[in-house]
């Protein structure tokens, strides 16, 4: 089980040319620990009812709260993998609500006021993304916001988190507004 796990590892190191030290150290430490944080994935992988872009962007705008580099720069991947547009995450890790389009821009605003507790922001936009996703919208980009927080947290908490670097849209880098 630790070999075929090990594997996994590997391969999620492979495909998204990251370095999964952290989690390897789980394994080390405990098949059950790294079993646990997989369940995190779980949480990642919902993405019903809202648009790929609004779940990256709140996502996005999660990990930049936690990591400058690595994290975000899978999280880009990811959100390529999922068909968005390379001129939208460029416009969601500048801040560009222009560029990053209509929906990504309201996922972003609201993924922002959420994390900074502004009840005062987040309320109204919280209405104005339950209007246009509804319920299983809002439970996708919530999922994607708190998920997108775990794994720079167990990976700095792991000793693993020490330095930003650039990240890649497309080929190009962007300077990344957090």
């Amino acid at each position: 089980m630790k070999a075929m796990m090990a594997a996994a590892i590997g391969q999620l190191e492979k495909r998204y040319d990251y370095d999964a030290s952290y989690v390897r150290d789980l394994l080390d430490a405990s098949p059950k620990a790294l079993k646990a944080f997989q369940g995190v994935q779980t949480l990642a992988s919902f993405r019903e009812g809202a648009p790929a872009a609004a779940i990256a962007a709140a996502g996005l705008v999660a990990t930049l709260t936690e990591d400058c580099g690595p994290c975000v720069q899978i999280g880009v991947k990811i959100a390529e993998e999922n068909h968005v547009p390379a001129d939208v995450l460029r416009g969601i890790l500048t801040g560009d609500h222009a560029l990053m389009g209509p929906d990504a821009s309201l996922a972003w605003r609201f993924a922002r006021a959420s994390l900074d507790r502004d009840l005062e922001t987040a309320d109204p936009l919280r209405d104005a993304v339950l209007e246009r996703w509804g319920t299983k919208g809002l439970a996708a980009i919530a999922l994607a916001i708190a998920s997108s927080r775990v794994y720079p947290t167990i990976k700095y908490a792991m000793g693993h988190g020490k330095a930003c670097s650039r990240v890649n849209v497309g080929g190009e880098a962007v300077a990344v507004r957090a």
